[in-house]
């Protein structure tokens, strides 16, 4: 499904793409990238709707992680075969995807992943560009980031489980998307402050999240109301 020229949505369970995360298409002009794949079995379905697009799989050249949870980072063992494209991951997150998900309950295939990221760089592709910014505060394990591009005039940010669009304030009991578990004030003020920092370098005018609705106007608004949620359950959760 198209979002702007150049940029579809290629897997989502929400938009019955497939069972697990949001998966993004980047058209660079070039080469096809990804971001995100989901669980192993989104992979054959991720295939099907790029080939609906009237798009090549077998032109994407990088699938790109956002975080090493399965439902975003599962199926790229079965994505590399498929698509014959290297992956890209944050170099915390590759610890966890080249070591068979270890600790997790049917574990996928351990992946290699040819390209260790780390916030602050840029990857580019003839005259298009992927910022690669680091987010810690999503995941226990680490290893979070974003990916912010520029598309027919327009910013545009892939924020895996970072931020949402914020329909619903606290997700399972915990405020936006911090990690799902036992949490301290530091967790807490470690994820608030990767938010804060998002909204002071990026302004992005689309916001394109790993689950639930796009933010297709106004991204920015989004990180502001996360960052309004975020502090209000810290505030009430721990500082009072």
């Amino acid at each position: 499904m198209r979002i702007i020229d150049g940029v579809y949505i290629v897997g989502g369970a929400e938009y019955n793409l497939s069972k697990g995360c949001n998966v993004y298409l980047i058209d660079t002009g070039g080469e096809l990238l990804l971001v995100d794949i989901g669980l192993e079995d989104d992979v054959k379905l991720v295939e099907e709707n790029i080939k609906d697009e009237n798009l090549n799989p077998k032109d994407v050249s990088i699938l790109f992680i956002t975080h090493p949870h399965m439902d975003h980072a599962g199926g790229a063992a079965r994505a590399k075969r498929l698509f014959e494209c290297r992956l890209a991951a944050h170099e915390n997150a590759a610890k966890i995807i080249e070591s068979d998900f270890q600790k997790r309950r049917d574990r996928p295939t351990a992946a290699q992943v040819e390209i260790k990221l780390h916030g602050d760089k840029s990857l580019t592709f003839g005259d298009f560009e992927v910022h690669v910014l680091d987010t810690p505060g999503h995941t226990k394990e680490g290893g979070d980031l974003c990916y912010l591009i520029k598309a027919n005039g327009k910013s545009i940010l892939f924020t895996g489980d970072t931020a949402f669009k914020c329909e619903k304030g606290l997700m399972g009991g915990h405020p936006v998307t911090a990690w799902i578990g036992k949490q301290s004030s530091e967790d807490i003020e470690t994820y608030l402050n990767t938010l804060r920092r998002l909204s002071k370098i990026v302004k992005p005018d689309i916001l394109l999240p790993g689950h639930g609705f796009l933010a297709l106007r106004e991204g920015w608004k989004e990180l502001n109301e996360c960052i309004r949620i975020v502090a209000k359950h810290l505030e009430e959760s721990y500082l009072t």
